[in-house]
């Protein structure tokens, strides 16, 4: 995985200025040189994630790597479903009191 993905994987998972499309617009600017066979599917969800904040934070700009949308997506939708700590623990306590349920993905 390249330094710049690396550094916007890290970014969006910290607490920056997100009201400020230069940062993302430049990161993902440069990885439109990258060579897309190196990032695997989990590098691809986590672009998908980035492109949903951009394009509902920026909408009046075009997302740098718009030429990916569809793979992104594509590896967002294979990624497996699990469910949170929270959706196991909530699992465990109505099949405790026996309540039918069944685990919900969004």
């Amino acid at each position: 995985m390249t330094l710049i993905l690396k550094i916007l994987l890290t970014l969006r998972g910290h607490c920056i200025d997100w009201s400020k499309s230069d940062i993302f617009v430049t990161l993902l600017s440069s990885l439109r040189t990258v060579n897309q066979a190196l990032l695997n599917d989990i590098h691809l969800t986590q672009l998908h994630m980035v492109f949903l904040h951009f394009q509902l934070e920026f909408p009046a700009h075009n997302f740098p790597l718009a030429h990916m949308q569809s793979e992104l997506f594509r590896a967002f939708k294979c990624q497996e479903p699990r469910p949170s700590r929270l959706q196991r623990d909530v699992a465990a306590a109505l099949s405790r009191i026996g309540w039918d349920h069944a685990f919900e993905y969004i």
